[in-house]
């Protein structure tokens, strides 16, 4: 077991919100996640944060702690929590005003969200918001990928080292 898991024992499933995807700035609209359900469609990374959770395009970060305001995330607020510790840095506010006035998906977020640092992406000079969206959508999280090379490189380890002895 890892230290961040003993920092964080559960006593049920988390909510997790959904992996940013390459497509989701393409996608459309937002909609209501039962909305999108009823449509016989799972909802979108975008239409969690812009119907469940409870922030507005301009809020701002309290300059108080290392966190953002737990009432932002809702259900979500735990898995954020965890992340923020993980990750050394506030979740950035997950949504923003669109060029009609419409609430859309923040690219900051996704960056966050996928473990990039701040930056990474979305201050690349001349991408827009979707190329944004979609480059980080079409990553990977190096967190995992580094977990998961390390769990091959011992796999390899362990095998060399059982040839090596039988």
């Amino acid at each position: 077991m890892t230290a961040i898991a003993r920092l964080f024992p559960r006593e049920k499933a988390e909510k997790l919100f959904k992996t940013p995807t390459a497509n989701l700035a393409s996608n459309g609209s937002a909609q209501h996640p039962d909305k999108r359900k009823a449509g016989g469609h799972g909802p979108t990374l975008e239409d969690e944060v812009c119907f469940l959770l409870n922030v507005e395009p301009d809020a701002e970060h309290p300059d108080d702690g290392p966190h953002s305001p737990a009432e932002w995330w809702g259900e979500f607020a735990r898995a954020v929590y965890r992340w923020e510790i993980f990750m050394g840095s506030p979740a950035p506010v997950p949504i923003m005003r669109g060029p009609r006035g419409g609430v859309k998906l923040a690219p900051k977020f996704c960056e966050w969200l996928m473990g990039l640092p701040d930056g990474w992406v979305t201050d690349v000079p001349d991408l827009t918001r979707e190329e944004q969206i979609g480059r980080i959508g079409n990553g990977v999280c190096p967190q995992q990928a580094h977990h998961a090379f390390r769990f091959l490189r011992d796999q390899v380890d362990e095998a060399h080292t059982e040839e090596s002895n039988g």
